[in-house]
């Protein structure tokens, strides 16, 4: 059995998954967390070199193990990485090492690097493109002996997003929903996942272009319980204005919508949302020019990004 694990990527869903697979697999292993952001690695390895009088198995997870990839920044830890690359040569038999790396990609050049890639189990695990996500789903349902719609299916992914923790959740709501027939199809999508208006951005932008503040502030701060950043959603409303204004574009050049999502590499549902939008270019423009205009104001300092988006609706 693999005693040692590297996971790295930026979707979180993907590594807690990993992570709970581990752990099913030695159900009476002892779970040890460190934030190798403030612990050297080496009290790590210590803890995993420990023999057990009792011979019970530990399971030792090493969050914020980045410094073994390329991103530059100055660690506030010297880690003590021969103790590390000697440790993988001779591991505790008793122990599971889980190395979690916050970043897209590992630093190949490195020694220790090298290494780890030789000697323990490495994953990537980013963020799921859009048929990622949809093989996600319809994964998730095949295996739980359901069939979904492929439209059902658009929608769904559509309206949840690509946060992993909320599609999972949805998935399973709408397995419940239809326990007894097992097959899922447009109308359960409306029956069930309508209600969460918030969790489609493009109800965000409705509520802008209609100019109606108190729903757009309602979905704004929906999208912050949900642990949203606030330039994440200026981003995010920036690029949905740019796609509406480049499929309007395309479609105007005689594109239909599947031709325009394999253009601009979008979702067909969100091209079909996206022609529907009722604004013409220089509105368009304009809406993308006061975006701008607020991200760099807020990354100058000049107005603070709690605040500097609630402003922009509140001027609507």
């Amino acid at each position: 059995m693999t005693k040692i694990f590297v996971f790295y990527g930026n979707e979180d869903f993907l590594i807690d998954k990993e992570i709970l697979e581990i752990e099913k697999q030695r159900p009476n292993g002892q779970v040890i967390k460190y934030e190798l952001n403030e612990t050297n690695i080496r009290t790590l390895i210590e803890e995993a070199s420990m023999i057990s009088l009792f011979e019970d198995e530990k399971i030792i997870i090493g969050y914020d193990a980045d410094f073994l990839s390329g991103a530059i920044k100055k660690e506030k830890i010297n880690h003590d990485i021969e103790a590390l690359s000697t440790y993988i040569e001779h591991p505790n038999p008793n122990s599971t090492i889980i190395l979690i790396v916050n970043s897209d990609k590992l630093d190949k050049r490195k020694k220790i690097v090298k290494k780890i890639l030789e000697k323990a189990e490495v994953k990537e695990l980013n963020k799921l493109s859009s048929s990622g996500l949809l093989n996600f789903a319809k994964t998730k349902f095949a295996n739980n002996n359901y069939q979904i719609t492929l439209k059902a299916l658009n929608m769904l992914i559509e309206l949840v997003g690509s946060n992993l923790y909320l599609l999972d959740s949805e998935c399973e709501k709408l397995m419940i929903y239809k326990i007894d027939e097992k097959k899922i199809e447009e109308v359960d999508i409306d029956d069930m996942i309508v209600k969460y208006d918030f969790s489609n951005d493009f109800a965000l932008i409705d509520a802008v272009i209609d100019k109606e503040i108190n729903k757009a502030l309602t979905l704004y701060h929906e999208l912050l319980k949900r642990n949203e950043e606030p330039i994440k959603i200026l981003v995010m409303l920036a690029n949905k204005f740019r796609l509406i204004f480049q499929v309007k574009r395309l479609h105007s050049k005689g594109f239909n919508n599947y031709q325009i999502a394999g253009e601009l590499g979008a979702h067909p549902y969100s091209v079909e949302l996206a022609n529907k939008v009722k604004l013409k270019d220089e509105e368009l423009l304009k809406y993308l020019e006061l975006l701008a205009n607020l991200d760099e104001s807020i990354k100058t300092g000049k107005i603070n990004k709690d605040v500097g988006l609630e402003m922009f609706l509140l001027k609507l």
